[in-house]
């Protein structure tokens, strides 16, 4: 079973990697086939064509993409431990 996590560090990736210049279009297409498929294999492909990127770009994708990750809050919720079903407080 996939990690809902990884699934939505691909999703902020992506968002991430759309916004920049400097990352190649294969490894856009290769996280954009591992956020459709959710494959294992897809996941590892994504992680070794963005790997393969210039480390400067990387940080600062990587930035974005946890930025991202932490400040959303109903994913935060999501995988509380006691939270109750998907209800939100107030």
């Amino acid at each position: 079973m996939i990690d809902p996590a990884d699934i939505r560090f691909f999703q902020a990736l992506q968002q991430a990697c759309a916004s920049s210049d400097e990352v190649d279009p294969d490894c856009k297409d290769a996280i954009a086939r591992a956020v459709e498929s959710g494959n294992p294999e897809s996941m590892r492909d994504a992680r070794q064509s963005f790997d393969a990127l210039d480390p400067a770009v990387k940080d600062k994708i990587l930035q974005k993409a946890h930025r991202a990750m932490a400040t959303d809050l109903s994913a935060i919720w999501d995988m509380l431990p006691n939270a109750p079903g998907r209800q939100r407080p107030n």
